[in-house]
């Protein structure tokens, strides 16, 4: 039945390419089909702006792929890619790139030619390090490196002056490079559960930033009144589970900042501070929160979305698929052809 399965699978994706070639169409998802090798006919299919191949089990990537120069999106995640294909730096119109959820430990340098990328997602794939190239691609606002073994950030990351999102949770950060202070549009920084010490100090002089994540890391050093005085701009500073987060001055602190968030304490009467100035700070953060979210426009929405995001959300990149229960009874037919 599944051998069954696979030639209906693999007939309707040839299908798909062939309609795609005939309309000239400008989209093309061949995404959960559990195809093994990208057929070759893909490589005809010229006028194509967006690409889906995620959540598949490709292990490589023809490099006629590379020739799909007016491509601006393209997604690889879920598959079994065991390195980054190289034949995607030839496509210098890519704004949107996912290889999320791969075994991909290293980038190559040509990365850098990808100089009209804006989103660029590389979680989960084992990465050791980002190449200094990336500096090269000015025009990103989106970067993800959630969940991979990185020990450090290069100093070129302070080139990306257009960066608004940075998500690097559950990394091996010990420390971040002085350059990232020079990231003027950053909004959302997520450095969750990785090894740092201390408050980065540059965060300081970041004036857009809003959303900091520092929650989870190994923060010993207890920061100044007048440090988080400085941070009073950012919407929330999530500074819990650290060895500081339990620290009764920080908590107190947090009681008067609204935007701070730290470990709540195991008794909160041990905490001294007047019980109706604590409940109207409480009941200011509740409403700061009630009110961002339910705004869908707003940093907080879009900075825990894309927080979150592993994999492409096809509902909002490309129409739903029929899906292949429903094309079977139809197609089954054919059975007896071969």
């Amino acid at each position: 039945m599944e051998k069954i399965c696979q030639f209906f699978r693999n007939n309707y994706v040839l299908a798909n390419c062939e309609d795609a070639i005939y309309k000239k169409a400008f989209s093309l998802n061949l995404s959960h089909y559990q195809m093994s090798q990208v057929p070759d006919i893909i490589e005809q299919c010229e006028t194509l702006l967006k690409l889906f191949l995620n959540q598949n089990k490709l292990t490589k990537i023809p490099s006629s792929i590379g020739n799909l120069v007016r491509l601006q999106v393209l997604t690889l995640d879920y598959n079994k890619l065991d390195e980054f294909p190289i034949c995607i730096c030839r496509l210098v119109s890519l704004k949107f790139l996912n290889v999320s959820c791969n075994n991909i430990v290293r980038l190559p340098p040509e990365l850098g030619y990808l100089t009209l990328l804006e989103t660029f997602w590389c979680n989960n794939t084992g990465l050791l390090e980002l190449p200094v190239e990336i500096r090269n691609c000015e025009r990103l606002e989106t970067l993800g490196v959630r969940g991979n073994p990185l020990k450090k950030l290069p100093e070129s990351i302070g080139a990306l002056s257009s960066l608004r999102w940075f998500t690097a949770e559950n990394c091996e950060l010990e420390e971040l490079p002085l350059t990232v202070a020079l990231l003027g549009s950053l909004v959302h920084l997520n450095l969750k559960g990785n090894r740092l010490r201390r408050l980065p100090r540059m965060l300081m002089a970041m004036q857009k930033l809003r959303f900091v994540f520092l929650n989870g890391n190994c923060i010993d050093e207890l920061p100044t009144r007048a440090q988080l005085e400085e941070l009073r701009t950012l919407n929330m500073l999530n500074l819990s589970q650290n060895p500081i987060g339990h620290h009764s001055d920080l908590q107190l602190m947090a009681l008067r900042q609204t935007n701070l968030y730290v470990d709540p304490p195991p008794n909160q009467e041990d905490i001294a501070c007047d019980c109706t100035s604590s409940r109207t700070s409480l009941n200011s953060r509740e409403h700061q929160e009630e009110q961002a979210r339910g705004d869908d426009s707003s940093d907080w929405e879009n900075s825990v979305r894309t927080s979150e995001l592993d994999t492409t959300d096809d509902s909002g990149l490309e129409a739903n698929i029929e899906d292949l229960s429903v094309m079977l009874p139809e197609m089954s037919r054919f059975v007896t052809t071969f």
